[in-house]
């Protein structure tokens, strides 16, 4: 290769390298949308023929970190909750009703045979319970899709 064709050569790369930079620099960024995850206390509920769950008497969500809840926030709950008066319509509900309610989620039952069911069981109708999820609220009606329940009453306090 002649000096000449690896000037050409490195002067072309130079060119392309800096226009990509350019473009880079001047796309538009884009904002992560940000949903809150938080949790609340309240009793399970079922509606539109049981079909529906839902989280009533349930206290104000307050925004917390993510995974699961360990121990000292379980007691804290136990310790401290008070009815509220907010109302969620809880959505990924399936992963923690028990074996029967997984099964009979969606399509759930031509995927997954009896003996692989991976439910926790902890949401039951009539309990109180703490969840966690992500914050949906359209204005209408408040959402969340949950990551984590435990259950804290077999009744509704």
């Amino acid at each position: 290769m002649t000096n000449r064709t690896a000037f050409s050569f490195a002067l072309a790369i130079g060119i392309l390298s800096s226009a990509a930079l350019d473009a880079q620099n001047s796309a538009p960024t884009k904002t992560k949308a940000k949903v809150d995850i938080v949790q609340t206390v309240g009793c399970v509920s079922r509606r539109d023929g049981g079909s529906a769950w839902w989280l009533t008497r349930a206290s104000a969500p307050t925004v917390t970190r993510e995974g699961v809840f360990n121990r000292a926030e379980i007691d804290d709950v136990k310790k401290t909750s008070v009815a509220g008066t907010r109302e969620f319509h809880l959505i990924g509900v399936a992963d923690f009703l028990d074996a029967e309610g997984l099964l009979h989620s969606g399509d759930r039952a031509q995927f997954t045979k009896t003996d692989q069911v991976n439910a926790t069981g902890e949401l039951r109708e009539g309990h109180t319970v703490l969840v966690k999820g992500l914050l949906i609220d359209s204005g209408t009606e408040s959402r969340i899709n949950l990551t984590a329940v435990v259950g804290i009453a077999d009744t509704c306090r």
